[in-house]
Parts: structure tokens; C-alpha cells; sequence
């Protein structure tokens, strides 16, 4: 994407299909051979994204899972056993009605 005023000075060049697979306008057939899937909105039906993914992309979830996984041991690895958890700060914390 260019900004709006750089349009006319760059010179815009397509690529082919293959290379940005779209649900909203390129078909089933064609994403066998796409190098890489944009996620986009579709407007014809508001799926959320993610929901989205799951479904074009059947080992999204997979993924994701991994992820999730990964983030919750770099976060356990990182913990400061001085610092009190969020659960036990809102336990301990006199002003929990604000």
C-alpha cells in the first residue's frame, strides 16, 4: 500500500493472483497455489477474522495453539516471585469497588 499522495510518483506494478489470495475475490481452486493468503474482511458476510482464519486456513488453529503456548512458558519463565499476581493484588486491594 502507498500513501495517497505518493500514487503518481510510483509506479504500480500487479502481480499475479497467486501471490495475494483474497476469499473475496479470488476462488477455491486457485488458493491450492497461493504464496500467501490475505486474511481481508469480507464484507458480503462479516466473519470475524480470526474465525476466518480458522477456516481458510485449517492448521491456523494448530498455530495458534503453539503460540498461545509458547507465550504462556515465556511468561512463566519470566515471573518475579516478588511481584504478586493479579489476583492476589485485586485481593489484597482496599479500593476494589472503583
Amino acid at each position: 500500500d502507498l500513501p495517497n499522495n505518493m500514487i503518481h510518483q510510483v509506479p504500480i506494478k500487479s502481480l499475479p493472483q497467486e501471490w495475494l489470495w483474497c476469499e473475496t475475490w479470488c476462488d477455491d481452486t486457485s488458493k491450492k497455489k497461493a504464496k500467501t493468503i490475505d486474511l481481508c474482511n469480507n464484507p458480503r458476510t462479516k466473519e470475524p477474522k480470526l474465525h476466518a482464519a480458522v477456516r481458510i486456513v485449517p492448521e491456523w488453529a494448530d498455530y495458534d495453539q503453539e503460540i498461545k503456548r509458547l507465550l504462556s512458558r515465556v511468561q512463566e519463565e519470566h515471573k518475579d516471585p516478588q511481584t504478586p499476581t493479579e489476583t492476589e493484588h485485586r485481593d489484597t486491594d482496599d479500593h476494589s469497588e472503583l
